[in-house]
Parts: C-alpha cells; structure tokens; sequence
C-alpha cells in the first residue's frame, strides 16, 4: 500500500525514525489533523485504513492492511507512538506489477518533466470521501470478502447511481442469489455461475470505474 500512497499528496504513508532507532510506516492524512486523542487517531485512522485497503484491493486485488498503533508528531519528527493493538502490523500485498517511466522531450531535446500527480489510489479515496455510499462499497470489498459483502457492495453501486447492470453483473447477481443468499424457486440457476475469486474481481472494478468517473467531474 506504501508505494499507492506517497507524499505530497493525501493520504499518503512516510517511513519515519523514532528516537529509540526504531522505523514507522505512518499514515498522513488531513482528516487527523484535528483530533486531540491518540485513541481517536486511531479510530478514525482505523476506518480510513480499511477504506484504504479497499481502494489497493481493486488495483493489486489483495491489500490487507492493519494499523497498530497512533503516532504523535512535532515539528515534523516522530515523538510517541502508542500501541494500540497487541500485535504489531501486517502487511500484504497481491498481484505483481510493473512500473515503467515515459520520458517526453521537447523541440530541442530537452527532458520536459511532468508536474507531480497522485496517484489512482490516492485518486480514488479522495473521490470516496465525497460519496459515502462508494466509502461503503470499498469497506465492503477490503479483504477477502466473501458474497455477502460482496453483495452488500453492489447495492451500494446501486444506491450510489453507478450501477451500469450487464451480463457480468446479472451473472453475479444470479450466483449471489441462487447459490449464497438464499434458494431462488422463481428463477432457474445460472448456467454458468461465477465463482468468488470473479466476484471480486468484478466489483472492485466496477467501484474502481465508480471513483474514477466521480473524480473526472470533481475536476470538470
């Protein structure tokens, strides 16, 4: 997840020294500027973690983030971290990846450089905390949802006006039904039922095209 949310932008996690040698990765985000406890740094930290997981879930299809702690800083430096769990942190990521760099030149062959820009994950929970029902979704597909949750997510698609139907989504839909949520006699089985691992993978995308077309109107 460090590496879908880095500085400037926000949230964004920063590897940081404490005097007793040991490192952090910490969390930054406006949204815990103005908590006065650590206690409730860390429950909101919490919530916008597992937004977080939701939102790298969709791009590396597994993040399974858990803070341990809140931390205490000023003047930029790191100077009290609290466990708040009896565990420390567990971090796991899915799916490979590639980074690849585009360099453009102008006329006379000079390297132009691009301004910085967040990146999709940052994107995307930025577009999230303007819709809580998407927020909800994210909640819904962080981990390893099973369809319940997964099910629970595509009603808040519904909800949120961004359900965009399709065989795919009919296809989950009647799975869901038929097979996890409860026997439907109205309507035969799907010939083809999807299974779990498509599931996901299907409704992660689908928020995915959510936050991003929220977002393409934010700046429109």
């Amino acid at each position: 997840m460090a590496e879908d949310v880095q500085a400037p932008f926000d949230p964004h996690v920063e590897l940081m020294s404490h005097d007793s040698g040991d490192q952090l990765l910490v969390l930054k985000t406006k949204e815990l500027d103005d908590l006065s406890t650590l206690k409730d740094t860390y429950n909101v930290g919490e919530g916008i973690v597992r937004t977080l997981n939701g939102v790298v879930a969709a791009i590396m299809e597994k993040s399974a983030v858990e803070p341990d702690g809140a931390a205490e800083m000023r003047g930029g430096k790191l100077i009290r971290h609290m466990m708040m769990r009896t565990e420390t942190a567990h971090f796991s990521f899915g799916g490979p990846s590639a980074e690849f760099t585009v360099i453009i030149r102008d006329k006379e062959g000079n390297i132009v450089v691009p301004p910085p820009a967040p990146s999709a994950a940052q994107s995307r929970y930025a577009a999230s905390r303007k819709n809580e029902l998407l927020t909800h979704a994210l909640n819904y597909c962080a981990g390893e949802p099973g369809w319940f949750d997964l099910y629970k997510a595509m009603e808040c698609l519904e909800q949120a006006g961004f359900a965009k139907k399709g065989q795919e989504m009919t296809r989950f839909s009647r799975t869901a039904n038929w097979f996890h949520r409860h026997h439907d006699t109205k309507n035969p089985p799907p010939p083809n039922p999807m299974d779990l691992r498509e599931a996901r993978r299907l409704l992660r995308g689908r928020i995915n095209q959510a936050l991003d077309e929220l977002a393409t109107r934010s700046t429109d």
